[in-house]
């Protein structure tokens, strides 16, 4: 483990949102010796069946040095990737890989993190900054804190109050995903993905999988799962259409697993069968509770008001083509421990931690957009407001 030293000016810290995002702070935070406390709105630990996530340096060292965990001992490796044709055949290259899935990455932490640590079920309804301060308010009880870090995720709640500019806007496209346990694959076609990160193109398409964890993190054969994405543009009515679930309540921007109405799944069968290659419409066919996403874009010019900081999917909303989010998110937590742990002061730190986060996330943003352009997917862009509500 790191060696550390309490920063000065700061001893609390409040995290609003217990995702990825807030718990790589509130685990790198702690370290330092910070009394840090999460908000999470939601309920419980989230179902471990979530998707998967191409495992990236910053997150492998987070691990490692924060929470004891071998990234090589929870990763799924590949050794190459394959390029299908819309006929089915392939094309295939060496690239050495790990895949990791969202919920190893969000046990270690939860589980490095203290219980007493993190609140769920309590929603910060407001925010005020100060010079020197902030105050988190939860209902009818406010929490006093020398630094708030707001991480509430894409659709962030509280962004306006760094960078009031910054709504977050929908691409015109969205990200179908299935999970499979591997076991239930036949396995002549689970042969076809494996050690392989597998790519479609097609006309304004993609399609991608890879093997990640299964329960618990196990990465033996035959006990992985196997993790899907599917690029697919939606216009704002098809997205409402999509995203509402088979009981008739809209989601806005997302739709869970278990929900698929019944003719959006239909529909979705159909267009497999039509237009991808046979083994990938397989995948598509074994996949019984698929769930997808929104496609948003967010890009602050802030990141930082006095004590008050946005990082992860709070600052930056990156689109899933540059394999980034969680990176990115790990790499904003290990940027602001060194930078407290090494500053004269806490606004010196924090004024570094923003000038160096900003630049980041601004070159990642725009790869991002880029490669939804080149793929041909982006659509006609709207603000979410127009488009729907977070799910």
């Amino acid at each position: 483990m790191l060696t550390v030293t309490t920063p000065p000016d700061i001893s609390t810290v409040g995290i609003v949102g217990g995702s990825l995002g807030g718990l790589f702070h509130a685990v790198a935070l702690t370290e330092l010796g910070l009394d840090v406390h999460v908000w999470e709105r939601s309920t419980g630990r989230p179902d471990d069946r979530g998707a998967g996530i191409v495992l990236q340096p910053s997150v492998a060292w987070f691990l490692s040095e924060f929470c004891g965990v071998d990234a090589d001992q929870v990763s799924v490796p590949v050794t190459h990737r394959q390029f299908f044709t819309r006929t089915g055949n392939v094309r295939i290259m060496p690239m050495r890989q790990q895949m990791i899935s969202w919920g190893t990455i969000y046990k270690a932490l939860r589980d490095t993190l203290p219980a007493e640590r993190y609140h769920d079920g309590q929603p910060v309804t407001a925010l005020t900054p100060t010079p020197a301060a902030a105050t988190l308010h939860l209902g009818s009880t406010a929490h006093a804190v020398d630094l708030a870090i707001v991480a509430d995720g894409s659709a962030s709640l509280h962004r306006g109050l760094v960078a009031p500019e910054s709504a977050s806007r929908y691409a015109g496209y969205v990200a179908y995903r299935g999970v499979i346990d591997e076991a239930d694959l036949p396995q002549e076609l689970a042969a076809c993905f494996r050690d392989r990160f597998s790519f479609y193109d097609g006309d304004r398409t993609q399609f991608l999988c890879y093997f990640i964890p299964g329960d618990f993190g196990t990465t033996a054969p035959g006990h992985r799962r196997m993790n899907w994405v599917w690029y697919v543009r939606a216009d704002a009515p098809e997205l409402e259409h999509i995203t509402t679930d088979r009981n008739g309540i809209g989601h806005g921007l997302s739709l869970p697993p278990g929900l698929i109405a019944p003719q959006v799944r239909t529909d979705l069968l159909t267009r497999a069968r039509s237009t991808l290659p046979q083994p990938l419409r397989e995948l598509v066919e074994h996949t019984r509770e698929p769930f997808l996403q929104a496609i948003l874009d967010a890009r602050v010019t802030r990141m930082r008001n006095d004590r008050l900081l946005l990082t992860g999917d709070a600052a930056f909303v990156v689109r899933p083509h540059t394999a980034a989010s969680a990176e990115k998110a790990a790499a904003d937590a290990i940027t602001l421990f060194h930078a407290l742990r090494q500053a004269q002061s806490a606004d010196a730190a924090l004024r570094a931690w923003e000038q160096l986060r900003l630049a980041e996330g601004a070159a990642i943003y725009g790869q991002g957009v880029g490669l939804g352009h080149r793929l041909g997917l982006s659509g006609m862009e709207a603000p979410v407001s127009t488009v729907g509500r977070a799910g």
